[in-house]
């Protein structure tokens, strides 16, 4: 057991910070610095280094393995240590809104009726919530301009799924390839762009395959119109600038390599999710289970990093690259090769046109009706019939169970 400073005890995988004053009239809405010694220092350092390599070698190990099931381990891991999830308010509430979910029974598959419910603080954003908390990927709100979703079933009264948005990433190499961004105005001409970073359904609407609703709908009239009324006339505090409209194209990446959710996704002959190449399959996905200690770390060393405004959306990535840094590892260590097919939607012609600076052209015009109409003929009624017992399952309980499979993973 290392000593630091006076007071406070270091466990590996573990470093709780702790308030320190100098007297005890004092440690009530103060705090002080805790200060490695440092033969003490030099200690906790290398035991974070050793556990920061250990993480990336049996990472390396998952992927020649193709251990799909230990990369989801990592997502399931870093969900439980996840600040934003809260498994009390989920509980709470899928028992308020547990009316709003259906058995398959009760669905007929040629009468789903999807409609689109902008996701504001109110019952939608409960259930966008909710949706986004049963998933094994790590919660997350988004960051910069968000528009969230609730994909809702208004024949049946149930919940499809849900469409998350947020900013687009500065870089994404697949994404700038493909345009000729005039000098000084690439972060202006990608602000035009959002990125889904929350797509899919959940059970009965699933076995259907209702994530191709969800991915389908992200290019529909309605998410444009969603974005113009909630961003027209609004500026950038980063770029200090009107943000760009209208909404020209959305990006979005798989979350394990090629994806089966985006692929071949069609309104008729029009490609909706067009593959445009991989990630370079850099990330923290492989380190998410330390950062906690990292961040314990680069506090007692005062180099620690909050999230908020002004520090950008990549705190994590700042947190975990000067924690490399400081216990003296390269950062090529964030490279963990797992590469994701990364898709772009077209929502006006001319696209690269308007990227060059030139103005975007007319956007495409695809009704929240349309597609269901074709997705419910294309996707769901076949798949009814090549699976008839999609509806024999009992698809609330699977859900409530969830929801207390997840509250009982963070006790």
């Amino acid at each position: 057991m290392l000593e630091i400073g006076l007071v406070a005890k270091y466990r590996p995988m573990q470093l709780p910070m702790r308030s320190f004053s100098h007297s005890r009239s004092e440690r009530e809405g103060s705090e002080f610095e805790a200060v490695y010694f440092p033969k003490e220092r030099e200690l906790v350092t290398a035991a974070l280094s050793e556990a920061i390599v250990g993480a990336c070698k049996d990472f390396e190990k998952s992927i020649q393995e193709n251990d799909k099931d230990f990369l989801r381990g990592l997502h399931i891991q870093a969900k439980k240590e996840n600040p934003g999830y809260s498994p009390g308010v989920a509980k709470a509430l899928f028992a308020k809104h547990r009316r709003q979910f259906r058995d398959g029974c009760e669905i007929d598959p040629t009468r789903i009726k999807p409609v689109l419910q902008l996701a504001a603080e109110d019952d939608w954003a409960d259930l966008f919530y909710l949706i986004r908390s049963m998933w094994s990927m790590p919660y997350t709100k988004g960051y910069g301009r968000r528009l969230r979703f609730v994909v809702y079933d208004e024949y049946h009264e149930s919940v499809i799924g849900v469409i998350g948005l947020q900013s687009p990433p500065a870089d994404l190499g697949a994404r700038d390839a493909l345009f000729s961004f005039p000098v000084d105005r690439k972060l202006e001409l990608v602000n035009c762009t959002m990125d889904a970073f929350a797509v899919g359904a959940v059970p009965p609407y699933s076995y259907l395959l209702g994530g191709k609703l969800c991915a389908g709908l992200v290019a529909s009239d309605a998410v444009r119109q969603a974005y113009w009324s909630q961003y027209a006339g609004k500026k950038s505090h980063m770029l200090n600038c009107g943000i760009g409209q209208p909404l020209a194209a959305i990006t979005t990446t798989s979350a394990f390599g090629r994806s089966s959710l985006y692929n071949r996704l069609k309104y008729k002959d029009r490609v909706l999710a067009e593959p445009i190449g991989y990630t370079l399959g850099y990330g923290t996905l492989h380190l998410e289970h330390l950062y906690e200690w990292m961040c314990s770390h680069l506090k007692l060393i005062g180099k620690f990093t909050r999230g908020g405004f002004g520090n950008g959306p990549k705190v994590r990535w700042q947190n975990i690259s000067r924690t490399l840094s400081d216990v003296g590892l390269p950062k090529s260590l964030l490279r963990h090769g797992v590469k994701r097919e990364v898709f772009i939607y077209r929502l006006v012609d001319e696209l690269a046109a308007g990227m060059a600076g030139n103005g975007f052209g007319t956007p495409y015009s695809l009704s929240v009706r349309e597609f269901s109409d074709y997705w419910r003929e294309r996707w769901a009624i076949p798949r009814a019939n090549r699976f008839p017992s999609w509806d024999k399952g009992k698809d609330t309980d699977l859900l409530a169970s969830q929801v207390e499979f997840w509250a009982g993973s963070h006790t």
